[in-house]
């Protein structure tokens, strides 16, 4: 069974070992090789599996854990970046249970988020993985408790959002021995949860998961009994279907980042069987291809958030350690 959120496949002794940088590759014809940059600090305390979005011109972090090793300090705080001032600013804490892996997606400029691991202490008799899901307004600086994900509680899911709905599902248990596949629709006028097609990959947590030109995209992640993979998905919501697509071509992951520039959707970090990750990949849906591209600018890294503010990516916190810087990825730069 794999070891839960320190690694799971990664030995500790190989937990501080960085994969050794890579020449850049131009991702563009025509341009110079995409470039990252650090930017400021993440200003809340370093963290692990904290969750990461955009509203309009601002990034979001929210929420992780603060422990060391199997240690638990959950955070529940939630922080705006502004990059034109390059400065981080605190908003409204969460009110949710989970603080750990909450997953969600942006609608009409608000935020909706939920599910994931943590015990907050008037509810100790709870089981860790949790169900609720909430609605964050960034002009109110106010969450709005949604209702429910159906299905058990779980944690590690996917979620998206596709021509204005919403989209979640998969994760684990508290064991990470459960393979969870349902996956639903939600209707945010409503505030009503459908299943639709069941994902068909082998991974069931640490996927890695975007949403690109009205369709969905999902795979790699890991499955008990201790497998990873390099399987890969796109979801079609109008025929509430799944096809497989091209296995992605690096080494397979689980915990990796993901963002979309423009038409593609990018994944890299990670952990593999052997170390953390810091090599990134495009995939481009047009032509069904894999191309890596960069290595990042930091130290390899898993568990880390990305977001993604006209056109430019952030991708910043992390595990080994608990991490808080935070570089952002220009996929172009043109000659003077």
């Amino acid at each position: 069974m794999l070891l839960k959120r320190t690694g799971l496949i990664l030995l500790t002794a190989l937990l501080l070992v960085s994969c050794k940088k890579e020449p850049f590759v131009p991702n563009y014809e025509n341009a110079l090789p995409g470039l990252w940059k650090q930017v400021a600090n993440f200003e809340g305390v370093g963290r692990v599996r904290a969750y990461g979005f955009s509203i309009g011109n601002k990034g979001y972090i929210i929420g992780g854990n603060a422990g060391s090793g199997f240690s638990s300090i959950a955070l529940y705080d939630m922080w705006e970046y502004d990059p034109t001032a390059d400065k981080w600013t605190r908003k409204a804490d969460y009110p949710g249970q989970g603080a750990e892996y909450l997953r969600g997606f942006t609608i009409n400029n608000k935020a909706y988020l939920g599910t994931g691991f943590g015990e907050r202490a008037e509810h100790q008799d709870d089981p860790p993985q949790k169900r609720d899901f909430w609605e964050y307004d960034p002009a109110l600086d106010k969450w709005t408790h949604k209702a429910d994900v159906p299905g058990p509680p779980r944690e590690n899911v996917i979620a998206f959002a596709i021509d204005g709905a919403g989209y979640l599902g998969l994760g684990t248990n508290n064991d990470y021995n459960a393979s969870y596949k349902d996956f639903y629709r939600y209707d945010v006028v409503s505030d009503k949860w459908t299943r639709v097609a069941d994902y068909p990959g082998n991974g069931s947590f640490g996927v890695a998961a975007f949403a690109v030109n009205g369709k969905g995209y999902a795979g790699l992640g890991g499955t008990s009994p201790d497998v990873i993979k390099t399987d890969f998905w796109e979801y079609d919501p109008a025929a509430d279907k799944w096809t497989a697509r091209a296995d992605f071509t690096g080494k397979p992951r689980v915990f990796s980042s993901q963002f979309v520039i423009g038409s593609d959707g990018y994944v890299g970090l990670g952990t593999t069987t052997a170390a953390s990750a810091d090599d990134w990949y495009k995939y481009s849906p047009a032509t069904n291809s894999w191309n890596k591209i960069t290595t990042y600018g930091g130290v390899a890294r898993y568990d880390a958030v990305s977001f993604t503010i006209n056109g430019i990516a952030y991708t910043g916190t992390g595990n080994p350690g608990l991490l808080y810087d935070l570089w952002k990825y220009m996929p172009t730069q043109k000659p003077n």
